[in-house]
C-alpha cells in the first residue's frame, strides 16, 4: 500500500522524495505587471522543504490572460529574473519547484487586463454574473497562443524551475477549447471531441518540444484538469477520460485533479455518490494507468491523505492546509495534528500577504472562542447519559403543526420511538417517520442527517425526540454531539431480470407501473429519493377533464358567459389546420349553449373540444426566434380525448373525488377540475402505491438510474446505483419507462436552454421537489432521444416569497380573491394563465398580495384551520380587522386599497370586469377579518423534454422510435407548448403514464 513517505519516480526520471505536493493557490501578491515580489518569495520559501514539490500558482502566458488581480506572469523575458529568485528559494529548501502556466481565456476580466475584451475558442459567454462575450480566436491567434505557452515553458526552464503544470482546469482557456459549451467551432480546433482535444494536445506537444530543445529530459510536465462541467452542453467524466488517454499517449509525468474534495462525486449527477477517483480507476485506459494522479481538496490531516492514497490517488496536493500550516508536510509525515484555521493575530507569523489574508477570512477564527466551543463538544461527548425510565411524549414542528413523538427509555438507552404522523403525512409513507427513529435507536445519537425530500418531517422527529430526552432527564445537547458510525460504501453489483422498469415514483411512474401490472407484467419502479411521490405529492390535486354530464349540474359563474362569447369570436386564423376542425365543432356547441342561456337555463358548459382548444390557446407562445409554437396536435388530442378515461381509471383504483363542486386551479382558464376529497396529491400517491404493492409490484427507493442498456438500437435494460453504492443491472423483457419529471429544480439546466433565465434563475425559488433536476432527460438524450420545447419554463405566480413553496397561505380558486400590487392597486385578471400572471407580477415589482375576507376559509384547499392559525402567527398570512389596518400591516396606502376593494366588489356584483376582464367571480371581500397573503413567482413547471408519440414511445433525433423506451409526464415535451394550464399536469401524468405502461406491456 502506498504511503505518504514513499518516493515516486516520474516517466521523466525525476524523483520526488514523498507523495506530498503543495497545491497551486493564488495569493494575488505579484507586481502590477505580474512580476515576482519579495512577499511571494518569502511566502513560498517558508512552505518549501518537506513536501516533494511546491506547485507555484498559475502564471499567465500572455499579457491579457489574467483571471484575477495580483496575478503572477511569465509572459515576458523580463520576468525571468524574479521567477529565478522564486524557484531558487523553493529548491534551496529541498522541494522541487513546479510552475503552473495558464491563460484565462473568456474568464479574463477586462478590469485586470487593461480593458481588453477576452478571447476564447468561440464567442460564448461564461455562465457567471457580468460575464463578457469573448472574441473568437482566429487560426493565427491559436497558433500564436500555442507559441505563448511554449515561450512560457522556455522562461520557466531558464528561471530554474524543475517543471511546469499545464493548467487545463478551472474553466480557463485550455479547458474552454475542450468544452462543448465554450467551443462551438467547426474547424480543426472544434466540433467533435477529437477536434476539441487538439488544443490541449498542441500545448502539451509544444511544452515537450521546448524541454527537448534544452536537452531537459528530466523536466517535469504535469496537467491539471477539472473532471466535469455543470454547463449544458459541458464536459462529462467520460469526455475527460478520453482527453486524459490522449494526453497520456503523448507522454507526461502526472495528472492533477482540480476539485474541492478528493472524495468528490459527480457535480452533474449529484445523486450518484460514487467518488470520481473510483470512476477514474474503473475507466482508465492502459496509458492513463501509467501516469501518477494527484488528489486535492479536503486533505487537512495525515489520515485524510492516507485515505486519499488508499482510494486510488498516487499523490496528494494540499492547498488550504498550507495556508495556515507552513510546515504541513513535516507534521503530516510525523502524524502530528495540523492546524486547520488561522488565529486572527497570526498573519505576520504565517507570512501571509495581505491580499491573500483578505480572501481567506473563512479560515480565520478567534481561537479562544473556538477552543471553548470544541472543549464544550468534547465534554458533551464524554457525558454519561442517563434517563428516568419510562414513556414520554414531546413535539417537533412539522408541516401541519406540532408532531407528537412518544419515546420509551430505559435508564441508559432509547428503546422505542413512535411518531403520530396522522396530521403530517395523511397516509403517505414518509421515510422520516420510519428511518429517523430507527437511526436514532441504532446509534443512540441525535446526530442524524435529515432525509432528502423529507427535510421538515425529519427535523420534526429529531426535535421531538430531543425534547423527550430532556423530559426524561437526559441531555439532548450531548446526544446531538455524539459521534455516529460511518456508512460503508458497497462495491456489490446485483443483476436482475424483469418485464418492465419504471424510473420515477411520481404520478406518471405510479400510473405506468400499475397499468403494466394490470396486464400481468412484472415491474420494478426505481425512485432515487427515499420517498415516492415526486411533484405529484406537492400538487393541489386538481385534475382537468371535461365531463359535461356532471358539470352541467352546476350553474355558470358571473363572467363565464362573457369568456365563452369572446372565445367564440376568435379568428379562425388563430388555429392550425388540425385544431381548426375542433374549433368549428366548439363554435357549434357554443351556439347551442347560448340558445339555452337565452331560454333561461343556467349551467356550466364544457366539452372535450373546449378543453382541447383552451390547452392549445393557453400553450401557444412565441419562442426566442419569434416563431409561434403550440402543443403537438396528436398528443393534445390524445390527452383531452382520454382525460375522462383517466378519471374513471383513478376512481376504479380507489381515488375518492369530491363531486360536490367544480373548481378552477390557478392558470386553468376554466372550471373543469376533479379534486380528491383528501388535500394535495397525497390521495393519488397513497392509493396507487397501495394497489402496486397489492399486485406484487416492487418499489425500490434510494436508487438512482444512471444509464440505459442498449443493444442493436434497442433498450434492453437499465443501470442504477443505490445510496450505499450497490450497483443494479436490470435487464428488461419489454421496456423501460422514464417518468422522473422535469428540471425545475436545476438552475443550470434552466439557464442552458433560455438566455432570459440567465438573469433571474439563480435568484428565483422553485415549487418543485429537489429531485427534479432533469437527470432522466439526460439519460434519454444519451440514448439518442430528441428533445422538444426545452426553452420554455413556467412560473407559478403564487409561490411563497421565502421558500418558493406553493402550498402555504390561503390557496383558493382564483374567483375568490383579488391580487393587488404594493401600491394597493389591482393589475391583472386573477384567472389568467400562469405565465401571464407571472409577467404581470414582475411588472408590478415581483411581490404582490392576495387579498380575501373571512369567507375564504370555506374555500381554502390543501390546508386546515390549525395550519391557517399557525401561518397567521408566523406571518405567512397577514390578518386584520379592517382593510385600513391590513393596508398598514403590509405597508401600502390605505385609501388606495379600500378603493380597489370597493371597485372589485362592484365587479363581483355586476358579474363583469371592464378593466381586466376577469373570467369568473365568486366571493366579494367584505367580511372581517381580512387577509393578505404575500405571493411571488417561483419556477413551477418545465415544458420541454423527451419527444414522444401518442403511444408514449420515445423518438430519436432522426424521427425514429427508440425500441423499448417510453416516457411520460413532465420528462416529456410537445404537449403543453410554451405554457401549461393549471390542472393539466395531473391529467397529463395519469393519461400518458397509463399509455406508457400499456405500450411497454404490449411490446413483444
Amino acid at each position: 500500500m502506498t504511503q505518504l513517505v514513499d518516493e515516486i519516480v516520474f516517466q521523466s526520471g525525476v524523483q520526488l522524495k514523498n507523495r506530498i505536493v503543495m497545491a497551486p493557490m493564488t495569493i494575488q501578491s505579484a507586481f502590477f505587471d505580474g512580476g515576482v515580489t519579495q512577499e511571494m518569495i518569502t511566502y513560498y520559501a517558508s512552505r518549501a522543504g518537506d513536501a516533494g514539490a511546491i506547485i507555484v500558482e498559475s502564471a499567465f502566458v500572455e499579457n491579457y490572460g489574467r483571471a484575477f488581480p495580483g496575478a503572477l506572469g511569465i509572459d515576458t523575458d523580463s520576468k525571468i529574473k524574479g521567477l529565478k529568485k522564486l524557484a531558487d528559494a523553493i529548491k534551496a529548501k529541498g522541494s522541487k519547484a513546479i510552475l503552473q502556466i495558464y491563460h484565462a481565456g473568456r474568464m479574463a476580466n477586462p478590469e485586470f487586463n487593461g480593458g481588453h475584451q477576452p478571447i476564447s475558442a468561440s464567442p460564448v459567454a461564461a455562465l457567471r454574473d457580468n460575464a463578457e462575450t469573448p472574441l473568437e480566436m482566429t487560426e493565427v491567434q491559436i497558433a500564436a497562443m500555442i507559441e505563448h505557452f511554449g515561450n512560457a515553458v522556455n522562461r520557466a526552464i531558464l528561471a530554474g524551475f524543475d517543471g511546469v503544470e499545464i493548467h487545463g482546469a478551472n474553466t480557463y482557456l485550455i479547458q474552454q477549447f475542450f468544452s462543448p459549451h465554450s467551443n462551438r467551432r467547426n474547424d480543426q480546433w472544434g466540433g467533435d471531441i477529437e477536434k476539441r482535444t487538439r488544443f490541449p494536445l498542441a500545448v502539451l506537444d509544444k511544452t515537450k518540444q521546448v524541454a527537448q530543445s534544452h536537452n531537459k529530459s528530466d523536466f517535469i510536465i504535469g496537467y491539471r484538469f477539472s473532471p466535469e462541467e455543470i454547463e449544458e452542453p459541458g464536459i462529462r467524466f467520460d469526455d475527460t477520460m478520453y482527453l486524459l488517454d490522449k494526453l497520456a499517449t503523448h507522454g507526461l509525468d502526472y495528472f492533477h485533479f482540480s476539485m474541492g474534495s478528493w472524495v468528490r462525486n459527480s457535480i452533474v449527477t449529484p445523486d450518484d455518490k460514487e467518488p470520481l477517483i473510483t470512476k477514474y480507476r474503473q475507466l482508465q485506459s492502459e496509458a492513463v494507468a501509467k501516469i501518477p494522479v494527484i488528489g486535492v481538496g479536503g486533505i487537512a490531516q495525515t489520515t485524510d491523505a492516507e485515505k486519499a492514497l488508499a482510494h486510488g490517488y498516487d499523490m496528494v496536493s494540499v492547498g488550504k492546509g498550507y495556508l495556515v500550516e507552513p510546515t504541513w508536510a513535516a507534521k503530516a509525515l510525523k502524524n502530528e495534528t495540523c492546524a486547520e484555521f488561522a488565529d486572527i493575530a497570526q498573519q505576520e507569523a504565517l507570512l501571509i500577504p495581505t491580499p491573500l489574508w483578505d480572501i481567506m477570512d473563512y479560515m480565520i477564527v478567534d481561537s479562544a472562542a473556538e477552543a471553548l466551543k470544541h472543549q464544550r463538544i468534547k465534554e458533551l461527548q464524554n457525558v454519561q447519559i442517563k434517563f428516568d425510565s419510562g414513556e414520554y411524549t414531546a413535539y417537533g414542528r412539522g408541516h401541519n403543526g406540532n408532531l407528537p413523538v412518544t419515546v420509551t427509555f430505559s435508564e441508559d438507552k432509547i428503546l422505542e420511538i413512535t411518531v403520530d404522523s396522522s396530521k403530517e403525512s395523511d397516509g403517505i409513507a414518509n421515510p422520516a417517520f420510519e428511518r429517523i427513529p430507527q437511526q436514532i435507536i441504532d446509534g443512540q445519537t441525535l446526530n442524524i442527517d435529515v432525509i432528502s425530500g423529507a427535510t421538515v418531517s425529519s427535523q420534526a422527529v429529531i426535535d421531538g425526540v430531543s425534547n423527550a430526552v430532556d423530559l426524561a432527564g437526559g441531555n439532548s445537547e450531548a446526544l446531538r454531539c455524539k459521534a455516529r458510525e460511518a456508512v460503508e460504501w458497497s462495491s456489490k453489483t446485483i443483476e436482475e431480470n424483469v418485464d418492465i422498469v419504471v424510473v420515477g415514483g411520481g404520478g406518471a411512474g405510479l400510473s405506468a407501473t400499475l397499468t403494466a401490472l394490470d396486464k400481468g407484467k412484472s415491474v420494478i419502479l426505481l425512485e432515487k429519493f427515499p420517498a415516492i411521490g415526486g411533484n405529484t405529492v406537492r400538487t393541489g390535486g386538481w385534475v382537468n377533464a371535461a365531463e359535461p354530464e356532471w358539470q352541467n349540474d352546476f350553474a355558470a359563474l358571473p363572467g363565464e358567459k362573457e369568456t365563452l362569447m369572446a372565445l367564440a369570436q376568435t379568428p379562425e386564423s388563430e388555429f392550425t389546420d388540425e385544431y381548426l376542425a375542433d374549433f368549428k365543432v366548439l363554435k357549434s356547441q357554443l351556439d347551442t349553449y347560448f340558445s339555452a342561456l337565452a331560454s333561461g337555463k343556467q349551467y356550466l358548459f364544457d366539452s372535450v373540444e373546449l378543453h382541447r382548444i383552451q390547452t392549445y390557446l393557453g400553450g401557444k407562445r412565441t419562442d426566442l426566434n419569434g416563431e409561434s409554437i403550440y402543443g403537438q396536435y396528436d398528443l393534445v388530442e390524445t390527452l383531452t380525448s382520454r382525460a375522462m378515461e383517466s378519471i374513471d381509471w383513478l376512481s376504479e383504483k380507489g381515488i375518492d373525488f369530491d363531486r360536490s363542486v367544480v373548481e378552477i386551479p390557478v392558470g386553468a382558464l376554466w372550471r373543469r377540475a376533479h379534486k380528491p376529497k383528501r388535500p394535495k396529491g397525497v390521495e393519488f400517491v397513497d392509493k396507487l402505491q397501495k394497489r402496486i404493492q397489492e399486485q406484487n409490484g416492487r418499489i425500490i427507493t434510494d436508487t438512482r438510474a444512471t444509464d440505459l442498456m442498449i443493444e442493436d438500437g434497442k433498450v434492453i435494460g437499465i443501470k442504477a446505483t443505490q445510496a450505499n453504492g450497490t450497483k443494479l443491472v436490470i435487464k428488461v423483457n419489454h421496456g423501460v419507462v422514464l417518468a422522473s419529471g422535469g428540471f425545475g429544480a436545476n438552475t443550470q439546466m434552466i439557464k442552458k436552454y433560455n438566455s432570459y433565465w440567465k438573469e433571474i434563475a439563480d435568484d428565483i425559488k422553485t415549487t418543485n421537489s429537489p429531485a427534479l433536476i432533469g437527470d432522466g432527460i439526460e439519460i434519454g438524450e444519451k440514448a439518442g432521444a430528441d428533445l422538444v420545447g426545452m426553452g420554455f419554463v413556467q412560473l407559478m405566480p403564487i409561490g411563497d416569497p421565502k421558500s418558493g413553496a406553493l402550498l402555504t397561505g390561503l390557496i383558493v380558486p382564483p374567483e375568490n380573491f383579488v391580487f393587488v400590487n404594493q401600491q394597493g392597486k389591482r393589475f391583472v385578471d386573477e384567472c389568467g394563465s400562469r405565465d401571464v400572471l407571472s409577467e404581470a407580477f414582475f411588472d408590478n415589482g415581483g411581490l404582490i398580495y392576495m387579498i380575501a375576507d373571512d369567507k375564504i376559509r370555506q374555500t381554502a384547499a390543501n390546508t386546515s384551520e390549525e395550519t391557517i392559525e399557525r401561518e397567521i402567527k408566523e406571518g405567512i398570512i397577514i390578518q386584520a380587522d379592517t382593510l385600513e389596518e391590513l393596508a398598514e400591516k403590509i405597508g401600502m396606502p390605505q385609501t388606495e386599497l379600500t378603493k380597489t376593494i370597493q371597485q372589485y366588489n362592484a365587479c363581483v356584483e355586476q358579474g363583469h370586469d371592464p378593466e381586466f376582464n376577469k373570467s369568473a367571480f365568486g366571493l366579494k371581500v367584505e367580511n372581517a377579518p381580512f387577509y393578505a397573503t404575500p405571493r411571488q413567482p417561483s419556477v413551477h413547471h418545465t415544458m420541454g423534454g423527451l419527444k414522444i408519440d401518442t403511444k408514449a414511445r420515445v423518438i430519436n433525433k432522426d424521427g425514429a422510435i427508440i425500441s423499448g423506451l417510453y416516457a411520460a409526464g413532465e420528462i416529456t415535451g410537445g404537449i403543453h407548448a410554451g405554457n401549461r394550464l393549471g390542472g393539466n399536469a395531473l391529467i397529463d401524468i395519469f393519461t400518458y403514464g397509463r399509455i406508457a405502461g400499456e405500450s411497454a406491456a404490449n411490446r413483444s
